[in-house]
């Protein structure tokens, strides 16, 4: 059975075309999915074999953890612009997500209206 072994949402094209060569390089046969018009799928890098996805699961880690080295810290401010572009460039999930948690809240807050 096929094992994620890479999630493909929110990550740069750059990164993940790093993973595909990391994984050919290591002849890793894979396969991708794509999140889907609606972007409910889940978009990632499988691999078939037992064993070719734990060797790739462990390159993958090893290329996290140097990333992870080089990367800059986030601050705050940087997240609330990020998001906001993010919100700008999908407003429908923007505002699907906004009547969602309104919903819940509006759930979790109502037995203490009443």
């Amino acid at each position: 059975m096929a094992q994620l072994v890479f999630r493909l949402k929110n990550v740069p094209d750059a990164e993940a075309d790093d993973i595909r060569e990391l994984l050919a390089e290591h002849d890793i046969e894979f396969y991708e999915t794509t999140a889907g018009r609606w972007q409910i799928s889940m978009a990632g890098i499988w691999v078939r074999d037992v064993e070719q996805a734990k060797l790739a699961k462990q390159l993958i880690a090893e290329d996290q953890a140097q990333r992870a080295g080089t990367a800059t810290p986030i601050s705050a401010l940087d997240w609330v612009r990020g998001a906001l572009s993010h919100a700008r460039q999908n407003p429908v999930e923007f505002i699907f997500t906004l009547i969602a948690v309104l919903f819940v809240l509006a759930i979790s807050v109502f037995p203490f209206i009443i």
